[in-house]
């Protein structure tokens, strides 16, 4: 019987004694050299001559709390402008980084506006001239203004409007947690706010706060120093400092002495939050790291108090995450409760207080507080690995505080923390008299007539006064007195790790691939067989079962199973995919042998407890209900189901398939299709091969299965033909737009091509869609495109958000660069250009051992031979300009399914008018035979 032959598997328990706690994980250093130029900018500078990639991270010290009076909003609108034309880059500075193969993104927080940017090690010189270049020549032009400008409104609309819970961190937290600071303004403002903003603005705006005097810059990666040295004094240290001084607010609030409540309501909020939410110790305060291990005491992983109490034992909770952002003077602390379906608001506030009293109350356990720091550790161990990501934990300290070893002493305070000082902690600012509790609730909910008993901050003459612009405008140069970027050095060739491939006596496959010398490994179990393995009216069985199998094994229950692994300073993740079930697990190398330990626990001798599947099942249940008021997680959902209606690809879980599954359904699962001659184990990290090899024989050598593999059929099934769906979510913030086109598949010749051809259509912020549609028009915050590449079936997938307005004319736009695609003619240029940035990208991601993992498991998973890896690692040869063009002949319109999700009301009757085959459904795809009213009712706030 498959149930008792679970439970009697042989071999025994793998991982370390219980009340065996490893040593806390050593986090290397961050080792920097500093200089400050004398026009007053801070330079540092990483070296890592192992990378092949080098970044440049820049803060400006100029954030929300900046924004001059009624004009909020304005730092956030400042760095979207700062990728516009410069005087010597007029196609920008996002079409240059992407030109020399790299990538680029910024934020803006309340202190400062980060902007980074990485590329391949021979481009560092010309990244050095481009930052200097926006800082000196950047062209602040009516065209770009405004456009930039209507690409906030719509990433707006996508954050905080579309979805259910965007108003809490974006309005709810900074409007009642604060009163007189200027964090008390809404995250990224208003539409109001913005409309009100005028080029004059902005361009005193750009004279006032960037400036050399006001940033900070990390250089990361591979270089030689005197060089990096010399490029910075030519192309930063020339930048004239101005003399008038930098305008700040320094207004502040004092201690809040009562606590406050706040009745709130939203459009299309599936379950009720409360939140709980205190004003954190300044960036500066030695409190911070306390409040920091706090907040992992709280809510890091599967272990976290609140997670265990609120979620998994009363069930009052689906979801808890919390808010801790860096801010010079202490933002807001919060947590935030999603509630299950049916809990009372009531009850889950009172539990949540208790935990709080407890924490402040009661001394955590030397157990518990070594497991947290291992867990901390653990995490920063990870954050050391990329010189982007040691760019970031470096600059970000000289931000906050001026210390660029911030994250470095935080990380000791946190390593000599003992429980008394968890408490004073808590008691100083967790206090009851501080909080702000918030209840957050659908508008159904409204009383009538509520308009909110609890008063907001004036916040419309907050901010610095910004004076009038002083220089000319810059202008785009003509040709002749063009400056050109410097060429590009000597390529920094990549190594890449090397694959050494064995398998056990078992069948089981073991690659390890010693990626990096930083103390951390990543073990992937990659097993065959994912959700297209579902049984009929059983789909989500995989899902399940991957769940319920990390909360208990061996002799462990979930409690001691969550806490063995935060203990270990490792973290695990269970995720099913169409084609594969994966575990992986990052930990500290020194503690591979004990978390591998419990790996095989979870995979060989899982308990699969009833209550345990209870648990997971009403959780998966609401994740389900808080995604169907999504417009774009909806529009993801149909896809599958509308392209394979007929065939296992096609299955998606439903509140009903969840239901049908039992324990024997997982038991029997777990027996016919975890078997160790269709898994293969990746370590990749700090682990040498023969370390690796052993370390499997000793982890899975026990593992058996019996008689013949089952064989997998086809999962594509036929191909359904090209429709057009429509859903209505009334009052969604947005509409969500995705086509998805049937295409090669990874196995086929003509797939570094496809690659190319993806890139050229939706690649970052150079691909068609998004050029159409955000940058010439505003229309959206974002639009791009991916490829979802299974073992029988590949889609390309184009995606973005818009607001329901304007619906009908993305959509036609989305379609027009398709037909674009198969018919514009591509260079040699061009493909260089958009190959050289998919090579950076993956070199990028597999910098990190989770990401080399991650993306090996995508080749196994796809059925594809590892040896393809290497020649992808190092950017092999580019496909022809012929070869992309015929690729893109496989994703036409003619072949697109598009699905629209959003509003109905306002675009339903146009959509119709131009798409006369369009078809209405639910989020289920069941034909909708009535139609939407087309009156104006209730929507997004603004």
């Amino acid at each position: 019987m498959a149930v008792a032959a679970l439970t009697m598997l042989p071999g025994p328990t793998h991982a370390e004694p219980h009340n065996a706690l490893p040593a806390i994980p050593r986090v290397p250093p961050l080792d920097y050299t500093a200089r400050t130029l004398a026009n007053g900018a801070r330079v540092y500078a990483i070296s890592d001559e192992s990378a092949s990639t080098v970044s440049i991270n820049v803060w400006y010290q100029v954030g929300q709390r900046d924004d001059p009076p009624g004009r909020g909003g304005f730092a956030h609108l400042f760095e979207h402008l700062m990728f516009q034309s410069t005087r010597n880059l007029p196609d920008g500075v996002s079409k240059f980084v992407t030109s020399i193969g790299g990538s680029t993104n910024a934020s803006t927080l309340f202190d400062y506006t980060d902007y980074y940017i990485s590329a391949p090690a021979n481009q560092l010189e010309a990244l050095i001239w481009l930052e200097g270049e926006r800082l000196r020549n950047l062209v602040i032009d009516e065209a770009g203004f405004k456009a930039e400008r209507d690409v906030v409104k719509e990433e707006l609309r996508q954050r905080i409007f579309a979805q259910p819970y965007g108003r809490i961190l974006y309005m709810l937290l900074p409007g009642f947690t604060f009163s007189t600071h200027p964090y008390v303004r809404p995250i990224g403002s208003s539409i109001a706010d913005l409309d009100r903003a005028q080029l004059a603005d902005v361009r005193a705006f750009h004279e006032t706060y960037y400036r050399p005097d006001n940033a900070i810059f990390v250089i990361s990666g591979n270089f030689e120093e005197a060089k990096m040295n010399a490029w910075v004094d030519a192309y930063l240290g020339s930048i004239a400092r101005p003399d008038r001084p930098i305008p700040r607010d320094t207004a502040d609030e004092g201690e809040r002495m009562a606590p406050v409540t706040v009745e709130a309501y939203a459009p299309n909020v599936p379950l009720p939050a409360i939140i709980f939410s205190w004003r954190a110790p300044e960036a500066a305060d030695a409190d911070a790291a306390g409040l920091a291990l706090i907040e992992a005491v709280l809510t890091r992983g599967p272990s976290a108090r609140l997670r265990r109490v609120l979620v998994d034992q009363k069930q009052l909770a689906s979801n808890i995450v919390s808010y801790n952002l860096p801010a010079r003077d202490g933002y807001a602390f919060a947590l935030v409760a999603t509630l299950a379906q049916g809990a009372d608001i009531a009850a889950a506030e009172a539990a949540l207080a208790e935990e709080i009293v407890r924490l402040r109350d009661t001394p955590i356990s030397e157990a518990e507080l070594a497991a947290v720091k291992n867990g901390m550790f653990g995490d920063a161990l990870s954050r050391r690995e990329r010189p982007v990501d040691r760019a970031f934990q470096l600059g970000g300290g000289v931000a906050l505080t001026g210390d660029p070893r911030l994250e470095d002493r935080r990380l000791e305070a946190i390593r000599l923390m003992k429980a008394g000082d968890v408490q004073k902690v808590a008691a100083r600012w967790l206090a009851d008299r501080r909080r702000v509790t918030i209840h957050y609730q659908d508008e159904s909910r409204r009383p009538p007539g509520y308009t909110g008993d609890v008063p907001q901050a004036d916040i419309a003459k907050m901010g610095p006064s910004v004076k009038p612009p002083s220089r000319p405008a810059v202008t785009i140069a003509t040709i002749a007195e063009r400056q050109w970027p410097p060429a590009p050095s000597a390529v920094v060739q990549r190594t890449p790790p090397v694959l050494a491939d064995h398998r056990l006596a078992n069948g089981l496959r073991v690659i390890v691939a010693k990626s990096s010398d930083v103390p951390i490994a990543t073990l992937k179990l990659v097993i065959d067989g994912g959700d297209a393995s579902d049984p009929d009216g059983r789909a989500g069985l995989a899902d399940l079962l991957a769940d319920v199998a990390v909360r208990g094994a061996g002799d462990r229950d979930a409690a001691a199973m969550a806490e063995a692994m935060a203990g270990l300073g490792a973290s695990i993740d269970a995720s099913v995919e169409a084609d594969s079930t994966q575990f992986t697990i990052q930990t500290p190398a020194a503690n591979a042998e004990a978390a591998g330990g419990l790996l095989a626990d979870i995979v060989l001798r899982p308990t699969l407890a009833v209550e345990e599947l209870e648990r997971v099942r009403r959780q998966q249940i609401d994740a389900l209900a808080v995604a169907g008021r999504q417009p774009m997680q909806t529009a993801l959902r149909l896809v599958a189901p509308t392209l394979f209606p007929d065939a296992a690809y096609g299955q998606v879980p439903r509140k009903t398939s969840l239901e049908a599954v039992g324990r024997e359904d997982l038991a029997a699962s777990r027996a016919t299709l975890w078997r160790p001659d269709r898994a293969t184990l990746l370590i990749t990290g700090g682990i040498d091969a023969e370390t690796g090899f052993a370390l499997a024989g000793r982890l899975f050598g026990d593992w058996r299965s019996s008689g013949p593999a089952p064989a997998i059929a086809r999962r594509a099934g036929p191909m359904a033909a090209p429709r057009i769906l429509a859903v209505d979510i009334p009052g969604a913030g947005q509409a969500a737009l995705l086509a998805a086109v049937p295409t090669v598949g990874r196995g086929d010749a003509v797939w570094p091509a496809l690659r190319v051809a993806n890139a050229r259509l939706g690649g970052g912020s150079q691909g068609f869609l998004s050029q159409e549609i955000r940058v010439k028009r505003g229309l959206s915050y974002g639009a791009g495109s991916m490829i979802d590449a299974r073992r029988d079936a590949t889609l390309v997938m184009a995606a973005t958000q818009t607001k329901n307005e304007s619906a009908v004319e993305v959509a036609g736009l989305v379609l027009d660069q398709l037909r674009r695609l198969a018919s514009e003619p591509v260079d040699d240029t061009q493909v260089e250009e958009r190959w050289s940035h998919l090579t950076n990208m993956l070199a990028s991601q597999t910098e990190r051992s989770a990401g080399l993992a991650a993306y090996l498991a995508s080749l196994l998973t796809a059925g594809i031979s590892l040896e393809v890896a290497t020649s992808e690692l190092l950017g092999q040869e580019p496909a022809s300009p012929a070869q992309v063009l015929a690729a893109a002949q496989h994703l036409t319109p003619e072949k697109t399914t598009l699905i629209i999700v959003g509003d109905a009301r306002k675009w339903l009757p146009s959509m119709r008018r131009q798409y006369p085959g369009l078809k209405l459904v639910t989020a289920e795809g069941v034909a909708v035979e009535q139609d939407v009213d087309s009156g104006s009712g209730p929507s997004g706030q603004e």
